[in-house]
């Protein structure tokens, strides 16, 4: 599409046994006499593809092999070509990936990255209490909290994976090449009538992660691992 030059086509990939046959004898040539022959024995297909016929060196044996192969690969896949790319069209699709090729990158090609630190560090748009507020300062200690965990679960010293803690907030284990369709939402479980809620909870649709509320390091992670692990039957809403 203009944006990079195409990939090299290999003699491989020419499914007709005949022409491959044909160009194999080319490259197999060990003198300029063998090579000008095995060119005019494949002088007829050279011609359809629209290639050279003649060679005046024995190095161009390797470039009329690669045009002919390239011709006859292209010439097959032309037509669905031009179908895909008339496709592409009718949404914008492709004008996209000639402007932006490399954000658009992922969704054709390499396929789905596994979640990282920085992933779930921005994930998610905090709904914070009023500054100065009670409320505000023990959720201020539970996003410290919620960072040093994610940095034990990144380098692999707890019994859950990033990937687990990305399901049970959305469903998915990776994150959409174009995002979610919401914007995922940071809560807090505060206490309410008296009651008070222990383990993580999440509301998969609109991707929104609600974390306890707890005094210690070490019983917040107690509580959020053991939710997570007991997933999918515990904590959604």
């Amino acid at each position: 599409m203009g944006c990079h030059p195409a990939a090299p086509v290999s003699l491989e990939e020419v499914n007709d046994s005949d022409l491959k046959a044909k160009l194999q004898n080319i490259l197999d040539a060990e003198t300029l006499p063998e090579a000008q022959q095995a060119v005019m024995e494949a002088s007829v297909a050279l011609s359809l593809l629209g290639c050279s016929e003649f060679i005046r060196s024995l190095d161009q044996k390797t470039t009329i092999v690669d045009e002919a192969a390239r011709a006859y690969v292209e010439g097959r896949t032309k037509a669905a070509k031009e179908q895909f790319m008339d496709g592409l069209q009718t949404l914008g699709v492709a004008n996209a990936i000639v402007n932006h090729h490399d954000q658009m990158r992922p969704l054709f090609v390499g396929g789905l990255r596994a979640v990282s630190l920085e992933d779930m560090q921005g994930l998610f748009q905090l709904h914070l209490s009023e500054p100065g507020s009670n409320n505000r300062r023990v959720e201020n200690q539970t996003l410290l909290f919620w960072n040093d965990w994610l940095m034990e679960v990144d380098e692999g010293t707890r019994p859950v994976t990033l990937g687990q803690i990305l399901t049970f907030a959305s469903g998915v284990e990776n994150i959409p090449p174009l995002g979610f369709c919401t914007t995922p939402r940071m809560e807090f479980l505060h206490c309410q009538d008296g009651s008070r809620r222990v383990f993580p909870e999440a509301n998969t649709c609109e991707v929104i992660l609600r974390l306890p509320l707890h005094p210690t390091y070490t019983l917040f992670v107690e509580f959020m691992e053991s939710g997570i692990l007991q997933s999918p039957t515990f904590g959604f809403v």
